[in-house]
């Protein structure tokens, strides 16, 4: 036998079901532009008897089928395989993109451009083939003045784009380490947002006897926005624990466990190249992939020719300083060891003309010239001798003999030298470190496209599962509206039924 109002407790709790469920497909459709939301949905299972005998009923199935349905709670169509895939593949594209936009901006600073149909320009090749072209001028009557001061000014062209060609280089780097500086602290920063987050979430699942599968989603959804917003800066790996924390591994280490987080430490050497450290540990933190790795590999990047264990092998802004620094001193080794400044009787050149110099900076505020001292992309100089008078190109004994300025043209547009472990002219070196910029740069865009299309790709699935459709919600809302006014309906039709019991029937 049922109980009476058996059809009352089942239409009951499905009016609640429906209502609960519009409350929840109202909230969907209100968060769909909410940066972060996972859409919400109502489970709903059948309530079921309990295995028990009365003396009423007698336990039948057949009575006691019917009871309704139950909501045993509210979750989020979330797919922790297609967090942990989108979050990998950010890493990746995050980090190619870094180390694309860091060697862009450096070949913007070191480019060649040709301008127009006459060859104009800038560029250091540019100012070499100016040099060379001056002397070229000025070897057809080395007697000239004009000539002379033309040569002069190219001279000392070149070296103030060398100058400002290496400044730039540095000006950037700095920029580039005020930049970690700031990703530092932004990391740190959501670490510790993480570990609050933990901790809100573990109250919540004690307060609200919350469960793994049922927990505070407003909560859950801020904290799976600040993971993926982490795994930009590294790999990403996130365990989740049954009191609803998460613990997280950033390129190995260990920056969150629980309600507790580790800090990244950001640290420059006297060298110029830079440290990243965990706390805890103190040691140098593997930066593994993302934007922290590219901006400091770029920033200690070096290339095969490392000086110190803090610099990295990528072909970073050391690098091409090195670059800079190396054709400096084959410059100056060219210039001036060419044009004789004094002679024996035999005509044994004794001296040479000094065209360049090192400049150094005087405790008074003035600065010195030092021919013989080691020049480099930032200190290379023309000389007094050549800044105070043009003229001091012309041959010392007031001779037209333009042997020795042919001989300086020469080394300077044809002929081959060591440059930095490169054997060809100057030009040629220029155009090799570019060609070598060139390919990191086509390397680095190639793979981050490549990287986009999968992290993208992968978005779109994630998105497909944990985003709102507008569509479905509506379908939805018609469907939980549709029932409720069904179960509303049941109510009238078991009171027509329990009128014609009590009223209908003879006594």
């Amino acid at each position: 036998m049922r109980p009476t109002f058996l059809g009352y407790e089942a239409s009951k709790s499905a009016i609640f079901a429906s209502q609960k469920a519009l409350d929840i497909t109202g909230n969907n459709l209100s968060n769909m532009s909410t940066e972060g939301y996972t859409r919400q949905r109502v489970d709903q299972v059948s309530v079921t008897y309990g295995n028990y005998a009365s003396k009423g009923y007698l336990g039948t199935r057949v009575a006691l089928a019917g009871l309704g349905t139950n909501v045993i709670g509210v979750s989020q169509t979330r797919d922790k395989q297609l967090d942990t895939a989108f979050r990998n593949e950010y890493s990746a594209s995050s980090g190619y993109s870094k180390e694309n936009s860091m060697l862009t901006d450096i070949e913007n600073i070191l480019q060649e451009m040709d301008i127009g149909t006459t060859g104009n320009g800038y560029g250091l090749r540019y100012t070499i083939e100016n040099l060379y072209t001056a002397l070229q001028d000025y070897s057809l009557d080395t007697s000239s003045v004009t000539n002379a001061s033309v040569v002069a000014s190219a001279f000392e062209t070149l070296s103030t784009s060398i100058r400002q060609m290496s400044g730039a280089l540095d000006s950037k780097a700095d920029e580039y380490k005020q930049d970690l500086q700031i990703d530092t602290d932004a990391l740190n920063e959501k670490l510790q947002s993480v570990a609050q987050l933990n901790k809100s979430i573990r109250e919540s699942m004690v307060v609200n006897r919350y469960t793994e599968e049922y927990g505070p989603n407003e909560l859950l959804d801020q904290r799976n926005l600040i993971l993926d917003e982490l795994s930009a800066y590294g790999q990403l790996d996130v365990t989740y624990n049954s009191n609803g924390t998460v613990d997280v591994d950033i390129n190995g280490h260990a920056a969150v466990e629980g309600e507790e987080y580790d800090r990244l430490e950001y640290s420059e050497n006297n060298d110029g190249t830079i440290n990243l450290r965990w706390t805890s540990t103190g040691k140098i933190a593997d930066t593994g992939s993302g934007m922290l790795k590219s901006s400091a590999d770029i920033i200690n990047g070096r290339g095969t020719e490392l000086q110190n264990s803090t610099e990295s092998t990528v072909r970073g802004v050391l690098y091409y300083k090195d670059k800079l620094n190396a054709l400096a001193q084959s410059l100056v080794s060219i210039v001036n060891n060419t044009i004789p400044d004094t002679v024996d009787a035999n005509g044994n050149v004794l001296t040479y003309k000094k065209f360049y110099g090192a400049q150094v900076e005087n405790g008074d505020g003035t600065s010195s010239v030092y021919p013989d001292m080691l020049v480099t992309a930032d200190n290379i100089v023309i000389t007094k001798e050549l800044d105070e008078d043009s003229l001091y190109i012309l041959p010392s004994d007031g001779s037209a003999e333009n042997t020795h300025v042919l001989s300086l043209i020469a080394k300077l547009s044809t002929e081959n030298h060591n440059i930095g472990g490169y054997t060809g002219s100057l030009e040629g070196f220029i155009s090799d470190y570019l060609t070598t910029l060139g390919s990191d740069i086509n390397y680095a865009s190639t793979k981050y496209e490549a990287s986009l299309i999968i992290t993208n790709s992968v978005l779109d699935q994630r998105d497909s599962v944990v985003g709102v459709s507008e569509t479905e919600e509506t379908s939805n809302m018609l469907m939980y509206n549709r029932a409720f006014q069904a179960a509303a309906r049941m109510f009238t039709t078991m009171d027509d039924l329990l009128d014609v019991i009590i009223n209908q029937m003879g006594v």
